[in-house]
């Protein structure tokens, strides 16, 4: 069974990308541009991994990965591993996003080998 991805973010070039890559490499994505969408797709899914931008409109990604974990805890079970992405430098929100305990941040343009890299330790590979 293939592991299953939510990806989150509002640059369509970005979902559509990362989305085809994650695809290409043998994951299930489902994508949302909202973390108010995320919040509904993952009360009715359920998810590997987590890979959220940080700055979107309406609610941000450590907003919404909290949103996430009441959603999923709701349903009794634990938060998938998270991995934050981001094109800003923002400090203080990279520490409110480090205080959630993400697998990882990284910063875009993302390198690719390195984000698989860290799809696969999350997901529990070896590689």
């Amino acid at each position: 069974m293939k592991k299953r991805i939510l990806l989150i973010d509002d640059e369509d070039l970005v979902i559509r990308s990362l989305g085809k890559l994650l695809t290409k490499s043998g994951y299930e994505v489902s994508v949302v541009s909202t973390g108010m969408d995320a919040v509904v797709m993952a009360e009715d899914n359920n998810f590997d991994l987590i890979i959220s931008d940080i700055k979107m409109p309406w609610i941000n990604g450590v907003e919404t990965v909290k949103e996430l974990n009441t959603a999923i805890k709701s349903k009794q079970q634990p938060l998938p591993p998270v991995i934050f992405i981001t094109g800003y430098a923002d400090k203080e929100c990279e520490e409110k996003a480090k205080e959630l305990n993400p697998m990882a941040y990284m910063h875009k343009p993302i390198d690719i080998q390195e984000l698989l890299s860290t799809v696969q330790k999350a997901l529990g590979y070896k590689g």
